[in-house]
């Protein structure tokens, strides 16, 4: 689909994403989000391998995307067979290599499993700064040094040549989350580096300073908002757990929808993603299986909840769903 531009000059601040048929929803809802707390116009480019957006699911993008006024186009970037599926990561999350390579302009990249707040967009000045050598700007990880220095889900890019990471992934044995490697192994010694706001994981947030709320909060996991019954929602929002930012910039979303064929697609599509993802009986998506179980249960899922609701205490409040 040809690029779509609002009016004759297409905005100078550009977000990158990447979807397939799984993610669709979650993209209209944090586009909605963007858009609805930026303090200038951006454009989006919406990147997609062969074969994993069909043609009804760039339709109902487009059309969300003229709906929130957002200057928008489609990319399809073909596929590879080294693009591997990895647990509850599917072979789209590559795809911010090859966006990169086809925009030389700086952008900023943001993974669909996450929500903006506003104060997200003043991250463009700080990408203003980051040169060449820098080769990418990423949220710092906080004091935890476990694991890799940065996670790949919120990332600046320069104006610039990028690195060159086919080769490398060519070498690269089957490691874990091997994109995230990959990014890390080729930038992390460089890059410049921004605070834990612009890409606050869930997992991470009660480590997060109470007078430094974030500006972006990163759904990272199997399970995401929008697998969870929003009639079982109701004990998050009181709490103020990291899903109930994600709620709340979905209702506004659906609430500012006036096109009712358009709503109705969308109200539609929100109950398709409850099933979204594929379920595989590993660690990492016991959180997924728990979600999905409450969507099979209907309303048995209220007793369930209300049963397990006292030992949510136990657990930090960005892993559980129910907190």
């Amino acid at each position: 689909m040809a690029a779509r531009w609002k009016s004759t000059a297409a905005p100078v601040r550009h977000v990158v994403c990447a979807v397939d048929s799984q993610m669709v929803y979650g993209l209209a809802v944090v586009m909605s989000s963007l858009q609805r707390t930026t303090t200038e116009p951006f454009r989006l480019t919406i990147g997609y391998l062969a074969g994993t957006l069909p043609e009804g699911d760039r339709d109902y993008l487009g059309r969300i995307m003229d709906h929130l006024g957002v200057a928008y186009s489609f990319s399809d970037l073909g596929n590879d067979p080294r693009f591997i599926t990895q647990g509850h990561i599917s072979p789209t999350t590559f795809a911010k290599f090859l966006l990169a390579d086809q925009n030389p302009n700086a952008h900023l990249w943001l993974d669909a499993d996450t929500i903006a707040l506003p104060g997200w967009d003043s991250i463009f000045g700080l990408l203003d700064s980051t040169t060449t050598q820098h080769g990418l700007l990423v949220a710092e990880r906080g004091a935890d040094k476990h694991g890799l220095p940065f996670n790949a889900g919120v990332l600046g890019w320069p104006a610039g040549p990028r690195r060159d990471w086919s080769a490398r992934l060519s070498e690269l044995e089957v490691v874990d989350t091997q994109e995230q490697y990959l990014f890390n192994e080729l930038y992390a010694p460089t890059a410049k580096t921004v605070s834990e706001r612009y890409n606050s994981l869930t997992y991470r947030i009660d480590r997060i300073p109470e007078n430094e709320p974030p500006f972006i909060i990163h759904y990272a996991g199997a399970h995401k908002p929008w697998h969870l019954p929003r009639s079982l929602s109701a004990p998050c929002s009181r709490h103020s757990c990291p899903w109930s930012a994600w709620f709340a910039a979905e209702a506004e979303f659906l609430q500012g929808i006036g096109d009712t064929s358009l709503l109705k697609e969308t109200h539609r599509r929100q109950r398709r993603a409850l099933r979204s993802g594929k379920v595989r009986w590993q660690r990492d998506h016991l959180g997924l299986i728990f979600l999905r179980s409450l969507v099979t249960l209907g309303p048995l899922g209220r007793v369930v909840v209300g049963l397990l609701g006292p030992l949510s205490s136990r657990v930090p409040r960005g892993t559980h769903p129910l907190h």
